[in-house]
């Protein structure tokens, strides 16, 4: 029987739905902290001992649907890595990035369950939450490379110079991301009203956050005046997408700062920050050398 041959344009398809999917469950795992669901099921991977599906409790299903959503993500990553192997032509480079997502996700499995051990310690779900923008950067990445290459492509392509300025943005996102944990592990919501939270004023961690908010923007806005003459419009395109999320990030990162941080605007911050997060790597990848041509 003929093994069945997985196009680039398919394979770009599967790994976009990875992308999407880590997006959905960092969401839904912030949609667990907020809702105070953090211990709706005292156990791992049953909800309960010997039950596998929570009763009528509404946290507990909201901290399964969470599960479930880990699911998804388990069947799209395994997707990944066997189309990458079906691939037509194969390319062992996106192979090597689908089997970096199969690491990352059994290691938010683990601690996944070491969070619900250690009764939401706040390190532990720090930890998680990074552990879930590292895997985004390792979908991003596998996208970028699985994207069908177009032989038109005629666009200029950054100096070293605004590559480097593109990759300190990026870092300084990272930075931003996470102080924004350390806010989030010394605020109100832990996920369980009994829970402890970092040792720290949160007033003075909120501060720090929002410093480096103030200059990742600066830093940003003088990118994009740097790209104002690039002929590239991919480059310019995703430049204005990062502007865009940043500034709405900021906004909503201070109005909720001054209003007690209701819990829908802590969702919409989070999602936010996923968001911003996913458009400041496709900008330093679409700043970097050319992508192979593959066919």
């Amino acid at each position: 029987m003929a093994v069945p041959r997985v196009t680039p344009q398919q394979y770009h398809l599967v790994v976009r739905v990875a992308l999407w999917l880590l997006a959905v469950i960092v969401v839904s795992g912030a949609a667990v902290r907020l809702t105070g669901s953090g211990l709706g099921c005292s156990d791992w991977p049953n909800c309960e001992p010997g039950q596998l599906v929570p009763e009528a409790d509404a946290h507990a299903w909201v901290e399964f649907g969470n599960r479930l959503v880990t699911g998804l993500v388990s069947i799209a990553v395994i997707l990944a890595v066997s189309g990458s192997m079906l691939r037509k032509p194969q390319v062992r480079k996106l192979t090597r990035w689908s089997w970096g997502l199969v690491v990352g996700v059994a290691l938010q499995i683990a601690l996944g369950a070491i969070t619900v051990i250690t009764h939401l310690s706040p390190m532990i779900v720090m930890g998680h939450f990074l552990l879930s923008m590292v895997l985004i950067w390792n979908a991003v990445v596998l996208e970028h490379l699985a994207r069908p290459s177009d032989s038109s492509d005629k666009n200029d392509y950054p100096t070293p110079s605004l590559r480097l300025h593109a990759g300190v943005v990026a870092v300084v996102t990272a930075l931003v991301v996470v102080t924004g944990t350390v806010v989030t592990g010394s605020g109100p919501h832990g996920g369980d009203e009994e829970v402890e939270r970092l040792a720290l004023a949160f007033s003075q961690v909120a501060r720090a956050h929002g410093g480096a908010v103030i200059v990742l923007l600066v830093l940003t806005v003088a990118l994009r005046f740097r790209f104002q003459n690039l002929r590239n419009d991919l480059v310019r395109r995703r430049i204005n997408i990062v502007l865009l999320a940043m500034v709405a990030q900021a906004a909503i990162g201070y109005t909720q700062y001054f209003t007690e941080l209701p819990v829908l605007l802590v969702g919409f911050h989070i999602a936010g920050a996923t968001i911003l997060w996913i458009s400041v790597v496709r900008l330093a990848l679409a700043t970097g050398a050319p992508r192979l041509r593959r066919g």
